[in-house]
């Protein structure tokens, strides 16, 4: 049987935490009692919370990264309208998985690497999203993606922000055609 990578539950560990505790709930010790591995260990792995939590924000844009990965059994069109409806998916909109977003952003305001992390992140998507869409759309020009990308992004995060108030479904569908309609206008 193969052994679960320990820095992997390590990783996992701390975004547990922050989802449910935020900031405060991080330490060493949390972490180590979390993973279910031996505080010396997380030591081994990063040097302090700080170190934790950082590796914790770039997991988190490598996975946002993931998604935005095009699907070569799809159209262009096709891959778009896919990465657009994601955020809609049933994983996304648990309580858990918004908390964790809540405190990821609420973390760009506790410290300055983090805020630098949180922007390079959110650079990055844009960046690959707007990708998508001059591949999807290629009469629009570089600079328009990326006003397009920078547009969905903000209603993406609008869409995550009101599910925790359990907006209706038809609401959340009206979001993302809305997406569709930045990404495709004019296409």
């Amino acid at each position: 049987m193969e052994r679960p990578d320990r820095e992997e539950l390590i990783l996992e560990a701390v975004i547990r935490i922050l989802g449910r505790e935020g900031l405060a709930g991080v330490s060493v010790r949390s972490v180590a009692r979390e993973a279910g591995v031996a505080h010396g260990l997380v030591n081994y792995y990063y040097d302090d919370k700080k170190g934790l939590i950082e590796a914790a924000l770039r997991r988190v844009e490598a996975d946002d990264l993931d998604l935005l990965e095009p699907d070569p059994t799809l159209s262009a069109a096709d891959q778009l309208r896919a990465v657009l409806r994601i955020v809609v998916r049933p994983g996304f909109l648990t309580t858990e998985y918004l908390a964790l977003r809540l405190q990821l952003w609420a973390l760009a305001q506790a410290d300055e690497e983090f805020a630098r992390i949180n922007a390079i992140a959110q650079r990055r998507y844009r960046e690959r999203l707007a990708r998508l869409i001059q591949h999807a759309a290629p009469g629009v020009s570089r600079a328009e993606a990326r006003t397009r990308a920078a547009d969905i992004d903000i209603i993406q995060n609008g869409i995550w922000l009101t599910a925790l108030l359990r907006i209706d479904r038809a609401s959340l569908a009206r979001a993302v055609a809305r997406c569709e309609a930045i990404a495709f206008t004019g296409a």
